[in-house]
């Protein structure tokens, strides 16, 4: 079996009490079977207090207090791994930040950016994403893909390697946002008809003139609704990370049109970018970083085109983040405030199946129909 991992990945070491955040609070963490029957065998207090910790229902999940998982201690950190008995730890928390998929006789683990080290790790290294070959310890996949075909296997990894040959070239981003749509676009066509070789559908083409090629790749009219009301958690301003960045954001775009909104997102992407070329990197980055994961993930269900348009809602997001900051006269080189938005939108967003899914219907009700003029 060969083990790929990011480049960065033997690098991550657990920030434990001295984490900013911590791994214990603001998730609905699932509890897989083994680990429920390791519940139900456990006898004694422990074994009490562990069904006690589970929610009813087929679909188990670990009870939260206040946001807060019941195994939480006032440290942050995890009581059942203090104790030694990390296999009562569901295995989501056992494998946290590791996010590790087989496929055949493959492994590839990268990271989760919800955390703050491995957000961290990112930026630090974002100008050497790429997959590594690892002989280490051996990594427990937290998802296993069963059904393998071969040639289908080495057609997402050839265009896996086009694609981010394309993003390490000399575009920017807004050219790769624009052109890596419509590329998605045909493969899902041509995979749906079964009429081609996937591997040889072109990224160029379709070329859009110059002036197409924007930073909004999604009006305001859409993204403003998905920070208000998907990304904004009105409810507990003390518990939403994201409160401070929704209510900035507000006070900036909330008296604007969409169209002067797409018009100011531009004028001010253009000219932080041109201010802070890093930024521009890190957009780069980050767009190969989640193709890395996205078209692995996306093997057997052949959900790219869907996952890319979400890619490109969470890369909107982070670069409105920096619009913000920049307007609001924040040091655009302070990594810790980098670091923060990144992990805060990555736990909110892309790790929240129900904020997914709704930004996914969405996608579909007001970017798909209409631009595509059909539904999924």
């Amino acid at each position: 079996m060969g083990t790929r991992v990011i480049s960065f990945y033997e690098q991550f070491e657990c920030l434990a009490t001295k984490c900013p955040n911590t791994c214990c609070r603001g998730w609905r963490i699932s509890i897989d079977n083994e680990t429920r029957e390791r519940y139900e065998k456990e006898e004694g207090a422990e074994g009490f207090r562990l069904k006690a910790t589970m929610t009813f229902g087929e679909d188990k999940e670990v009870r939260r207090f206040f946001g807060r998982c019941a195994n939480e201690t006032k440290e942050g950190l995890c009581r059942l791994q203090l104790k030694g008995r990390e296999e009562l730890m569901p295995e989501i928390c056992r494998i946290y930040p590791r996010r590790s998929i087989r496929i055949g006789d493959d492994e590839e683990v990268t990271f989760e950016l919800s955390c703050p080290m491995t957000a961290r790790l990112f930026l630090e290294n974002m100008s050497d994403i790429r997959m590594v070959d690892y002989e280490g310890d051996e990594i427990v996949p937290l998802w296993i893909q069963h059904k393998f075909n071969e040639k289908h296997y080495d057609d997402i990894l050839a265009i896996r390697d086009k694609v981010i040959d394309y993003i390490n070239s000399d575009a920017g981003i807004s050219e790769l946002m624009s052109n890596l749509y419509y590329y998605y676009r045909k493969l899902h066509s041509h995979v749906m008809a079964q009429d081609i070789d996937i591997k040889t559908v072109p990224i160029m083409g379709h070329v859009p003139d110059k002036e197409e090629y924007k930073y909004t790749f999604y009006s305001f009219a859409i993204i403003d609704r998905i920070i208000m009301n998907d990304l904004k958690d009105g409810r507990f301003s003390f518990q939403d990370a994201l409160y401070d960045f929704s209510k900035s954001y507000n006070k900036i775009f909330g008296k604007m049109t969409a169209a002067q909104a797409d018009d100011f997102f531009n004028d001010k992407c253009e000219e932080i970018i041109n201010k802070y070329p890093k930024l521009h990197d890190k957009y780069k980055a980050y767009l190969a970083y989640y193709t890395y994961q996205m078209l692995y993930s996306s093997y057997e269900y052949v959900t790219f085109y869907k996952e890319y348009l979400l890619g490109n809602v969470y890369l909107m997001l982070i670069m409105t983040s920096d619009v913000v900051d920049f307007v609001n006269g924040k040091d655009m080189d302070d990594m810790e405030r980098q670091i923060k938005n990144l992990n805060n939108i990555e736990k909110r967003l892309r790790h929240n199946l129900s904020i997914k899914k709704n930004i996914s219907h969405r996608l579909e009700e007001e970017f798909i129909k209409i631009k595509e003029g059909y539904k999924f």
